[in-house]
Formats: C-alpha cells, structure tokens, sequence
C-alpha cells in the first residue's frame, strides 16, 4: 500500500465521521435557538475546512509524484 493510498483511506474516514458527527450535531441542535445556530454553524463549517486543508496539505507534502 503506497502511501497516497493511505491518505485516500483517511480522507474517507475523516469525510464518514464528519458524516456521523453531523448527523449527531443536527439532531441536537434541531431544537436550539435561532441565535445558537447562527453561532455554531459557522464555527463549524470553519474547523471542517480547516480539517481538510490540513490533511490535503500533509498528504500532499508526503506524497511525492
């Protein structure tokens, strides 16, 4: 196994447990404030994006081709 596959691998299981949080987050949420959303919401869609940047910049640093 090379290790751009290994990094294929995480990515796909870092996106299916993005899933599942998201999944978990929004049925706790469902029934929160108009206020609370528009605060985690945000917060959120910024720590996913930092969350991939990061794996696509290490596996791209290690990845050599």
């Amino acid at each position: 196994m090379t290790t751009e596959d290994k990094f294929v691998l995480v990515l796909g299981g870092f996106s299916s447990l993005l899933l599942i949080v998201g999944t978990g987050v929004a049925k706790a949420l469902s029934t929160a404030p108009p206020k609370v959303m528009r605060t985690v919401w945000p917060i959120a869609a910024a720590l996913t994006g930092a969350c991939y940047a990061a794996l696509v910049y290490i596996a791209r640093y290690n990845v050599k081709g």
